[in-house]
């Protein structure tokens, strides 16, 4: 693919996606439902991707107003969609007791309120900010070459996996694992939109190697989350009863288990991901 077909590509791909944005925007204003809500997040994160390849392809020039736009409502429809995850994660861990019942009419009671919430957000986002973004992204767009995506691709492949190769020498500190995380993310948004356009065996290699790992510690920081909201109902309902409360610290040491287990897969996972990335052992 020439780069002008490229910067066509992208700028038509970003164009469909803010477009489903502000139709999908539109909708969860009048319905609040937490389908459209949804719906527009991941219209969000589409975007943000091609934001993220933006600034890779040009740091010198990108805007990071350009990802302010969307901060407000990416951030509020997160909280919103934090919680719709946890309501599934609770669902593997069953059978139901009387303390995670309770526990999932929080989730719940917690998800509805949010997302009328949300609808004031929503009257707060400024289409003019959005267009004001879009005039310095196209500039952005049609400076894009295929050499230039190459180039800054591997050095940004490299960098992530550097900083991954630091982190995994502490894998009992969770915040390295988030951190871990955030750079398996990362590679994993650019190479999806880079492949798109250009890939070779070793990217298509590093792409598989990142989705599987990336998957896991996925379902660990999911774990860690759905932790976390445990320890804040028992913290903050101080009449629950003593049943309830056993009954969600039981659930606690299940999650807490599975993790450990997670973990046990991930960092097998990392190092194969590291060894297909550089092409010589890192040295310690």
């Amino acid at each position: 693919m020439t780069s002008s077909r490229v910067r066509e590509f992208y700028w038509r791909f970003y164009k469909k996606r803010t477009a489903s944005f502000l139709a999908n925007l539109y909708s969860a204003s009048i319905t609040g439902s937490e389908k459209d809500i949804h719906k527009t997040r991941l219209d969000m994160k589409k975007i943000y991707a091609l934001l993220e390849m933006f600034e890779m392809l040009n740091p010198e020039k990108f805007n990071q107003d350009s990802f302010g736009v969307f901060k407000a409502l990416f951030n509020f429809s997160g909280k919103i969609r934090e919680l719709q995850v946890n309501q599934l994660v609770l669902l593997k861990y069953g059978p139901e007791t009387p303390g995670t019942l309770v526990f999932a009419r929080y989730l719940r009671a917690r998800e509805h309120k949010l997302a009328k919430q949300f609808i004031t957000v929503v009257q707060n986002f400024d289409e003019k900010k959005l267009k004001k973004s879009e005039r310095s992204l196209k500039k952005l767009c049609n400076e894009i070459k295929i050499k230039t995506i190459k180039t800054r691709l591997e050095k940004f492949i490299l960098k992530k996996a550097r900083k991954i190769s630091l982190l995994r020498n502490y894998p009992s500190n969770p915040e390295n694992i988030h951190g871990i995380r955030k750079q398996l993310k990362a590679m994993v948004t650019i190479l999806t939109l880079v492949s798109m356009v250009y890939r070779d065996e070793k990217q298509d290699a590093i792409l598989g190697k990142l989705n599987q790992t990336e998957m896991l510690i996925g379902s660990w920081h999911d774990n860690q989350v759905l932790m976390d909201y445990i320890d804040q109902f028992i913290r903050r309902r101080k009449t629950i009863s003593r049943e309830h409360q056993l009954n969600l610290q039981s659930l606690r040491n299940k999650i807490m288990k599975s993790n450990q287990e997670l973990l046990l897969s991930v960092f097998p996972k990392i190092e194969e991901t590291l060894s297909v990335i550089f092409p010589v052992p890192e040295s310690e």
